[in-house]
């Protein structure tokens, strides 16, 4: 009887009501001798707070069921759901992944909305760490100076100063293949993690902290991780120490220290007086319509301009850091580019402003807890835009998504070869208003060839029979044939005339190949949804 007792008291509250109602039931029944009662079924939501006290756990035992954070409580992700073929998976590339460089562009002009996918809670937009490089060539691209793999921090627990998130990544994994896979910051550790279906995963990182997954089967698998980060790589005080040595060949040296005289900073030895300087330098740089131009070399062009949004100030930051011997990283993914530089002791994310000006996230879970970090140690120019405020005016605009119906198409090839802005921003529109005029859409220029990387020009125009699509949203996509399948990347936006013209940055999670180039729109109250036919 003993025994009995002290196992109920470590049963959750839900299950002991649970047995007490059948309990009282079942006397009831056997009392009387009558026909059984009809049994009343009481739902009683879910509690976070009250897993969190009960150290209750996913339904495979394998990680918390909720942990509570700076940012607010925070649940795991369903372990028991199988990865389906319509969701977002990483693993469009192969191997050859592991070695990609970053080659920067000459597009200074401010994208106006970028898609993003996060599969973090707290949500980490637009901070989502997916490619990150520490090294500059003789050709001023940007490389992983130590690309050899080695496994990820796994185990133990939670540790004072450290954030916890949880990850839910769907990955498309191939025999022995290195598959990117996102992380949330320099230096996290995965504490626990599910796999499914069940199957043997490697998490490797390189040395510039990309995170990679590796199996030896074919399969979309799941990953569910608990991960913990230093919360200090997030904001807080920047420590100071000396700078180091310079580690750049000897003509981007040249070049830097021409950047250098400029900011007066020649015979700066403090680190953190020469990280706030170009903190602050690179944070005033402005979207401009004309390309950088006339100084023998794109890293002057940019860093001398002052001209270029979030990658280009992130690339000329960490080629002018690494030329005066401070430890940095340029970080990219779809929607934004930041830095990373080495105090001595961690890596510190630091945005420097040039985000675009709305974000799309693909999120299937617009309710989990944004990320709450420590405060900003620099200080923010008058008009500068970080990539924090983009987020936040995502959250605050709460009008739907849209799927676009289709409505010819151009055609691009994309070769190897930088960080994208990209697609969409919201409209409050009714959308299935079946009143609005159908549009039609022409495309009438688009480039042939481009690398990954770099602008893809597209041009064209949209109207009804009533007349042009006034300043509507114009969706850029690829569509790849071979896989039956679309892939955005880019938005603009028509003029009073319905014209749009502009460029786009094509990702590098693009693989290389062949492709029809479509455009589409959600249209407005005035012009129904429209898109080309490949």
């Amino acid at each position: 009887m003993l025994w009995w007792l002290h196992m109920l008291r470590r049963l959750p509250f839900r299950t002991w009501l649970l047995i007490a109602v059948l309990a009282v039931l079942g006397t009831t029944a056997a009392s009387h001798a009558l026909p059984p009662p009809v049994v009343l079924h009481e739902f009683i939501p879910p509690d976070s707070k009250e897993d969190i006290e009960l150290s209750a756990t996913t339904s495979d035992g394998r990680l918390p069921a909720a942990v509570e954070t700076p940012s607010g409580v925070v649940e795991a992700p369903d372990t028991s759901r199988s990865p389906t073929q319509t969701e977002k998976a990483y693993g469009e590339s192969g191997p050859a992944d592991t070695d990609a460089r970053y080659n920067p562009d000459r597009d200074t002009r401010r994208p106006v909305v970028a898609r993003y996918d996060d599969p973090f809670s707290p949500a980490t937009a637009p901070y989502k760490r997916l490619r990150a490089f520490d090294a500059v060539a003789p050709d001023f691209s940007l490389t992983v100076a130590d690309p050899a793999l080695r496994p990820v921090p796994e185990g133990g627990s939670v540790r004072a100063g450290e954030d916890v998130f949880f990850g839910d990544v769907t990955i498309d994994v191939a025999p022995g293949d290195a598959v990117r896979i996102p992380s949330v910051g320099p230096g996290a550790r995965v504490v626990r993690r599910s796999v499914v279906p069940l199957l043997s995963l490697e998490i490797l990182h390189d040395g510039a902290d990309n995170w990679f997954a590796r199996a030896t089967i074919r399969a979309r698998v799941r990953l569910i991780e608990q991960l913990a980060i230093p919360r200090d790589v997030f904001g807080g005080p920047f420590p100071d120490g000396r700078r180091g040595v310079s580690r750049v060949p000897p003509n981007v040296a040249k070049s830097v220290g021409q950047v250098v005289r400029s900011l007066g900073l020649a015979d700066e030895t403090s680190s953190r007086a020469i990280v706030t300087r170009l903190v602050s330098y690179f944070r005033s740089f402005e979207p401009s319509e004309e390309p950088p131009s006339g100084q023998g070399n794109i890293y002057l062009d940019l860093a001398l301009s002052r001209k270029g949004v979030c990658r280009h100030r992130a690339y000329a930051f960490v080629v002018t850091a690494l030329g005066m011997g401070i430890p940095s990283r340029m970080v990219v993914n779809e929607a934004h580019a930041w830095v990373e530089v080495f105090d001595g002791n961690l890596w510190r994310r630091i945005d420097l402003g040039g985000a675009a000006i709305n974000l799309q996230p693909d999120d299937n879970e617009p309710d989990r807890p944004a990320h709450v970090t420590p405060e900003d140690p620099f200080p923010w120019p008058d008009g500068s835009d970080s990539g924090a405020a983009m987020a936040q005016r995502a959250r605050d605009a709460a009008a739907p998504r849209v799927a676009p119906h289709p409505t010819g198409s151009a055609a691009a090839t994309v070769s190897s070869g930088g960080a994208a802005p990209a697609p969409a921003p919201f409209s409050s529109v009714s959308y299935d208003d079946p009143s609005r005029p159908p549009a039609s859409l022409d495309v009438t220029s688009g480039d042939g060839r481009v690398m990954r990387g770099a602008p893809l020009s597209v041009e064209g125009t949209a109207r009804t029979d009533l007349g042009p699509c006034a300043f509507v949203r114009i969706d850029v996509l690829l569509w790849d044939a071979h896989g039956a399948r679309q892939l955005p990347i880019g938005s603009l936006s028509t003029d009073a005339d319905g014209h749009f013209q502009g460029s786009v940055v094509v990702p590098l999670e693009v693989p290389v190949g062949d492709y029809d180039l479509l455009v589409s729109t959600p249209g407005d109250a005035r012009c129904g949804p429209a898109r080309t036919n490949p």
